[in-house]
C-alpha cells in the first residue's frame, strides 16, 4: 500500500503518517499480538493500539514531533520519548473513554474494566523494545537500538495517562521523565 510516508506492508505494523495525517493498520496485527507476541488481546487492547497511533497525530498537531531528530535511537532518544508520550496519550484517552460521548451521545466505552487495563498493560509490555529483542529477536537486549522504550516504560507511561487523565502529565521530554 502506498501512503504519504511511502510504501507500507503488513510487516510495517501500525503507524501514523504525518504527511497525510492518517493512521495505517493491517488488522492482522491484532492477531499477531496474540499469536506472535503472546499478548492477551481483546477489543480494549485493539483500542489502545489505535489510541497510541492517534497519540502520534496529537503530537503532529501540537508540533511535538517536529522537535525530535528523526531516526534517533537509544533509551533516552527523542524517538523513544515520542513513543512513550503516545502511550501516555493512549492512557489519557482510556481514562476518558467512559465519559466522553460519541456522536450518539453515549460514552464511547460503557465500562473500562480492570481486566481491560491489565490486558493493555500486558500488551504494552510485549511491545517494549527489550521484550521484542529478547523474545522475538536474537535473545539479547541492545538499549542503543531502542526505538519505542522498554516494557516497563511503556506500561508506566500508559498508566500515567490512565491514572491522571491529564495530557499535561505526558511530558516525556522532561529531562528527569525517563529516570
Amino acid at each position: 500500500m502506498q501512503t504519504g510516508c511511502g510504501g507500507a506492508t503488513s510487516g510495517s505494523g501500525p503507524f501514523y503518517c504525518p504527511a497525510d495525517e492518517q493512521v495505517y493498520i493491517d488488522l492482522s496485527f491484532f492477531d499477531d499480538l496474540q499469536t506472535r507476541f503472546g499478548a492477551a488481546g481483546g477489543a480494549f487492547v485493539n483500542a489502545y493500539v489505535l489510541a497510541h497511533e492517534y497519540g502520534h497525530h496529537v503530537q503532529h498537531l501540537l508540533g511535538t514531533s517536529r522537535l525530535v531528530a528523526p531516526a534517533g535511537t537509544g533509551p533516552a532518544s527523542g524517538t523513544v520519548r515520542l513513543e512513550l508520550q503516545a502511550d501516555c496519550y493512549a492512557g489519557t484517552w482510556a481514562n476518558h473513554a467512559e465519559s466522553v460521548p460519541d456522536d450518539s451521545g453515549a460514552p464511547l466505552i460503557a465500562d473500562v474494566t480492570d481486566d481491560d487495563i491489565d490486558r493493555a498493560l500486558d500488551t504494552a509490555g510485549r511491545i517494549g523494545d527489550d521484550f521484542i529483542q529478547t523474545e522475538l529477536g536474537g535473545g539479547t537486549v541492545d538499549q542503543d537500538a531502542f526505538t519505542h522504550g522498554s516494557s516497563e516504560q511503556r506500561r508506566q507511561w500508559f498508566s500515567t495517562g490512565y491514572a491522571t487523565g491529564d495530557p499535561a502529565q505526558c511530558d516525556t521530554f522532561d529531562t528527569d521523565a525517563l529516570g
